[in-house]
């Protein structure tokens, strides 16, 4: 089955990825990571026919694209909460780079080691509130406010110093 559907589906879902992203490594990129997606979910794969498992595939790489654009977003934010006005955006957009790697590791070191953990998940690992939740035993919106708090203490931490 996986390799009938890795012939079918690749080159269209590597096309489409590619017209999202503008951009044919990113493209290529975004395809793999719907297929190990896939992967993981294989039990619910195997259940679909044919239409189902286009549509799982293509709904898929739509929502990890978008959640790449949001988590870009999010990180062009937080450089901008941790540069000075009128500053100008270091070379390597990193808070490390903007913080200095001490400081940030000191920053870091206020936070509990479960709000350590769950910032270090979402925001270095990637993963969404959905899958947070499903690993903490969560709500995802108890895991959308606990990172709100979280981000809300480092930015006044940082606004303090």
């Amino acid at each position: 089955m996986w390799d009938e559907m890795y012939e079918e589906f690749w080159d269209k879902l590597e096309h489409f990825c590619a017209k999202l992203c503008r951009d044919e490594s990113r493209a290529e990129d975004l395809t793999q990571e719907v297929f190990l997606k896939a992967l993981m979910n294989r039990s619910l794969i195997e259940s679909f026919n044919a239409r189902q498992c286009k549509a799982w595939l293509f709904a898929t790489a739509r929502n990890l694209y978008c959640d790449q654009v949001r988590r870009a977003a999010k990180e062009r934010e937080l450089m901008e909460a941790l540069l000075p006005d009128g500053d100008e955006e270091p070379a390597d957009e990193t808070a490390s780079a903007a913080v200095g790697l001490s400081d940030l590791e000191s920053l870091m070191g206020t936070l509990t080691p479960a709000d350590r953990m769950l910032f270090e998940l979402r925001y270095t690992e990637g993963y969404n509130a959905s899958e947070l939740g499903e690993m903490l035993k969560l709500p995802p919106g108890t895991v959308r406010t606990r990172l709100l708090k979280i981000r809300t203490k480092l930015k006044d931490e940082l606004l303090e110093e």
